[in-house]
């Protein structure tokens, strides 16, 4: 080989693992790129995070974590302020967790359940009230019993809540959970129950 062959060979190897170089670092950086924009397009507030969930795909599998998400849905739509039109929304995909028996019953449209949140969310706010957290039993906790060939669950629910004179308060209720047609855990009802009640269960 030639000295004049040998030194196109070598600016060849050179070209070439240049070539490779500049590949490998636009690769990179496209992926970084395409990484950060997937990232910033992740919502990053509770609002965000609520309303960009598809419970058609997503559904709650177990009744602890149907009562955990309406009572996630209610401490951000009562605790924060935001537009009529996402306040709409999450209060709609909170009723995707009703059982249609729940949403059949009178007073319980769409609208007129709507209208009673509003009011009750301006009267939460008037005293300046605030949930705190929420406790919900846990699926080894929950009581199962099958009623008219149907599976239902009972579980308890606490909620702390801070009123405007710094004053805290803690409230239970049992919710009643059916399963349906489709396998889904569906919020049947509830009712207000003592401490004591709640320790007795």
């Amino acid at each position: 080989m030639d000295k004049m062959t040998k030194k196109i060979l070598i600016v060849f190897v050179i070209l070439v693992a240049a070539a490779v170089l500049i590949f490998a670092g636009v690769r990179i950086y496209q992926q970084k790129e395409a990484e950060e924009k997937g990232q910033s397009a992740l919502p990053k507030t509770e609002v965000g995070k609520l309303l960009a969930k598809d419970l058609e795909l997503e559904y709650p599998g177990t009744p602890t974590e149907v009562v955990k998400l309406f009572w996630r849905l209610n401490k951000c739509m009562y605790n924060t302020n935001m537009k009529e039109k996402d306040r709409k929304a999450l209060y709609e995909q909170q009723r995707t967790l009703y059982d249609e028996e729940l949403l059949q019953q009178k007073g319980n449209s769409e609208k007129d359940m709507y209208e009673a949140l509003k009011k009750d969310i301006q009267k939460f706010d008037d005293n300046k009230n605030f949930i705190s957290s929420y406790i919900v039993e846990e699926d080894e906790q929950v009581e199962y019993a099958q009623v008219d060939g149907k599976d239902e669950a009972t579980l308890i629910a606490s909620v702390l809540q801070t009123s405007k004179k710094s004053k805290t308060t803690e409230s239970y209720a049992k919710y009643i959970c059916r399963k349906d047609s489709e396998g889904h855990w569906k919020i049947l009802g509830w009712q207000q129950i003592t401490a004591k009640e709640a320790d007795g269960h």
